[in-house]
């Protein structure tokens, strides 16, 4: 864990929990047992109800913790950790993740390589250890994100590293200098967002700015998926990213945040080329709200306010040079 670390850059991992206890131990102990001799470790808690601020400070002493009055969401959850973070490096990690021991000492090597390396992925399996999860990630035609692997059978398919679109948030590593460069009004995450879709939209606003985002297979990593929510995403006609079983709430910012995104960082021209396969998705996407979700769409109209805010960063972004096509899947 943390100390001079014989002059290793430091790594802060940041683990975001609301009412994660039952995934605390196996997720933290995994950070502590690190063979990367210089971390620091973060615990943001948005106001849970069972126990998980209290059973880190005391099970885990080398941890900062920050308590939130109130659940603020993933995005502003890690953000005020974010703020506490001294690393060269960040690692944004899931409660319901597990990290291999190497997994730093491996997925550091990519920056070490490539100054514009700025993100890196690892090979995530499911906690078998025979499933994939993801190796990177990639963005379609029709704008949706995609998890290279997700669900498949793991025999070594993905064992190649390489430059992919983005990271999954579960288990996502940045440079600094990259969080400061796309931060908009001192936000990395953008806390409009609330949760789901920040990953996409953090690449997209890098790679816009000619940062690249590596898969690194040999950095190894497990996960849950869904740990921390009531309804755990399932596969259905609609897809199986979209969290079909989720509470209308949370399908709202699923939903608003993929147009945020668009709205913030997709180029004039890329839009044009690629509006067919946006509509495809959309008459989908929209069909299944108005057929099954309708409760949904009263939500996502009182979210309306958020599209002039985006706009507005739109402008900032293109004010840093943060707006232009990107290459497609």
């Amino acid at each position: 864990m943390s100390g001079s670390g014989g002059g290793a850059p430091l790594v802060s991992v940041i683990v975001l929990s609301w009412n994660s206890r039952r995934f605390l131990e196996g997720c933290l102990s995994s950070v502590r047992e690190q063979t990367w001799p210089n971390v620091q470790l973060i615990v943001v808690d948005n106001a849970s109800s069972d126990g998980s601020a209290s059973y880190v400070r005391a099970a885990f002493p080398e941890a900062l913790v920050v308590e939130n009055p109130e659940n603020l969401g993933f995005c502003a959850g890690t953000n005020a950790g974010l703020r506490l973070a001294e690393g060269v490096y960040i690692l944004f990690l899931n409660p319901d993740a597990t990290l291999s021991r190497t997994f730093i000492e491996e997925a550091i090597v990519p920056f070490g390589a490539d100054a514009r390396i700025g993100m890196v992925a690892g090979k995530v399996t499911r906690f078998g250890g025979e499933i994939l999860d993801t190796a990177g990630q990639i963005l379609t035609r029709g704008r949706r994100i995609r998890e290279r692997g997700y669900g498949e059978p793991d025999h070594g398919q993905f064992d190649r590293p390489g430059d992919v679109f983005s990271v999954c948030g579960a288990v996502a590593f940045y440079r600094r200098e990259l969080i400061e460069s796309v931060a908009i009004n001192g936000e990395f995450f953008d806390e409009d967002y609330f949760a789901f879709g920040e990953d996409l939209d953090v690449a997209w606003r890098a790679r816009n700015m000619s940062w690249r985002c590596w898969y690194q297979p040999s950095a190894l990593a497990r996960h849950y998926r869904g740990g921390s929510q009531t309804h755990p995403a399932q596969a259905s006609w609609l897809g199986r990213h979209e969290m079909t079983r989720r509470p209308p709430a949370i399908q709202a910012h699923i939903i608003k945040n993929r147009y945020l995104t668009m709205l913030k960082n997709e180029s004039a021209a890329s839009f044009v080329v690629n509006l067919p396969f946006i509509l495809a998705w959309d008459l989908v996407l929209w069909s299944w709200l108005i057929l099954f979700a309708p409760r949904t769409l009263p939500i996502l109209w009182g979210h309306r306010g958020l599209v002039r805010r985006a706009l507005d960063k739109r402008r900032a972004l293109r004010a840093l040079g943060a707006l232009r096509a990107v290459p497609e899947a």
